[in-house]
């Protein structure tokens, strides 16, 4: 009997810590080119955003008009995200000699860029259990 029970609390268990993951689909549109790389960064400390210790990264071929990536098994909470169209595949952005970007960027909810990347809260959203889809716009 008492066998049973742990057995049966360990599949409780299993249970509970599949349910709790979640997807997030990402849909970015207005990407100018086919060059290069699109490369997402998630990040669930505002203090991090956009640019320290991400929660979850990738990279994938760029492609015309819009590109939709899904992050699986993602834990539901708070994230903001931050997007680079990396034309030339170098792994960072680059900038004009004046600081302008030279490649797209953006940022969930389109949060507004006024001379530096939005803070954490203007980008940030909530994934639920059940998953979440946004989209976003790149600039350039």
């Amino acid at each position: 009997m008492l066998g049973r029970r742990i057995i049966y609390a360990f599949f409780l268990i299993l249970a509970a810590g599949t349910a709790s993951a979640a997807d997030l689909a990402i849909t970015i549109t207005g990407i100018r080119s086919a060059d290069g790389l699109v490369r997402l960064a998630i990040f669930d400390k505002p203090g991090e955003f956009p640019e320290g210790e991400e929660y979850a990264a990738k990279d994938v071929a760029a492609r015309v008009v819009a590109q939709t990536v899904i992050f699986r098994n993602i834990e539901p909470g708070r994230y903001a995200v931050a997007m680079h169209h990396d034309e030339n595949a170098n792994h960072e952005m680059d900038f004009y000699f004046f600081g302008l970007p030279k490649e797209g960027y953006g940022f969930s909810r389109n949060a507004p860029v006024f001379f530096v990347a939005p803070g954490f809260e203007e980008a940030a959203f909530t994934v639920p259990a059940r998953g979440l889809q946004i989209s976003f716009e790149v600039r350039y």
